[in-house]
């Protein structure tokens, strides 16, 4: 069953993408009302019916998560003029500037990307050892 699934959807290129979209467009919509680490569900369950190797299962779910992430916070961030994101920033101790709004949305992003890859691979690994 596993192995006409993956035929189905992932016989092409263009079809490593619908992995990607999927988890970006179920972890957008779980993230609406429920906890920001949805995502790590969400990601292993998807890559453990989708993913066809290791490289593809972490690339797909860090990409899906990253590019979420970055737009949803861009998207909070710049109709305030990033003035959070700055005073965050002063609680960090970044140097005195008027653009550590993007040092905080580049490492935001980069933390929900690892944590998507890492449960990505993890459930493509759970497909491997069954």
């Amino acid at each position: 069953m596993l192995k006409e699934l993956n035929k189905l959807f992932l016989s092409s290129q263009k079809n490593k993408l619908v992995l990607i979209l999927i988890i970006i467009v179920s972890c957008f919509i779980a993230q609406s009302f429920l906890p920001w680490w949805i995502i790590a569900p969400i990601c292993l369950i998807a890559s453990f019916f989708l993913s066809s190797s290791k490289k593809q299962a972490f690339w797909s779910g860090f990409s899906g998560i990253f590019i979420l992430w970055l737009v949803k916070i861009l998207s909070l961030s710049l109709p305030n003029e990033h003035l959070l994101a700055n005073k965050v920033g002063q609680v960090f101790m970044l140097p005195p500037s008027d653009t550590n709004w993007v040092v905080l949305i580049f490492v935001s992003s980069l933390i929900g990307g690892v944590v998507g890859g890492l449960s990505s691979l993890t459930g493509y690994s759970f497909r491997k050892n069954n």
